[in-house]
């Protein structure tokens, strides 16, 4: 039954990239468990309601839809590399290849400005700069942790340090951070960091305390 060479070495490519996808897809769904856990130690520090939905194996969320001030509502979602399709970062080459834990929170107030910036871990992505009044500028000099960063609106180069030294959090890495006068108003992105060595509580007090900051400016 067995004979053709072709037909063997078929049957076990789609054997190996079975268990491919099988091994991935369990090894993302207790990563992000695991993940989803750690994060609701600190979730009442934004809010005490929040519901959970999965996106195939890779992605997890946690809506918040009445947050606590200065939120109105919050998302945070846990964003895996995509470890159950086989070969994904050939067909999809500006894929992630980090696992990201990512807020998105729209405040009680829009701010007075726009602000994009991102890590040199990361590539700049002109789409994440909104339709909106005025023209974007580049911040020049140096920003902390070697950020690079546009601006657009009432926001100087100093308060945009002063936010990224805010959202600093020692164990986790900062790769976005973004604000907004359209909704969601505030975004950042993380690393997802080890779970071990960073107080969700912590880390959900600096959000806090980052989005009466931006509400202050």
């Amino acid at each position: 039954m067995f004979d053709s060479p072709l037909l063997t070495v078929t049957l076990i490519a789609l054997l190996l990239l079975l268990c491919w996808y099988l091994v991935g897809m369990q090894y993302n769904i207790r990563r992000a468990r695991r993940a989803l856990k750690w994060l609701e130690q600190g979730l009442p520090v934004i809010g005490e309601q929040a519901a959970l939905n999965w996106s195939g194996a890779s992605q997890a969320q946690i809506h918040i839809a009445k947050a606590k001030d200065p939120f109105r509502s919050a998302d945070i979602l846990i964003q895996l590399q995509p470890r159950e399709i086989p070969l994904w970062w050939l067909w999809q080459p500006r894929a992630p290849t980090h696992d990201l834990l990512i807020v998105r929170a729209q405040l009680r107030a829009a701010p007075d400005f726009d602000l994009v910036s991102h890590s040199p871990r990361v590539r700049a992505d002109e789409q994440l700069k909104r339709h909106g009044m005025g023209q974007w500028s580049a911040v020049q000099g140096g920003l902390a942790n070697a950020m690079h960063a546009d601006i657009r609106g009432n926001i100087s180069p100093y308060a945009v340090n002063r936010l990224i030294v805010q959202t600093t959090l020692e164990g986790m890495t900062l790769l976005r951070l973004m604000a907004h006068r359209s909704a969601p108003n505030l975004e950042v992105h993380y690393l997802l960091p080890k779970l071990e060595q960073v107080s969700p509580q912590r880390l959900f007090t600096i959000l806090h305390q980052l989005g009466q900051e931006i509400l202050q400016m």
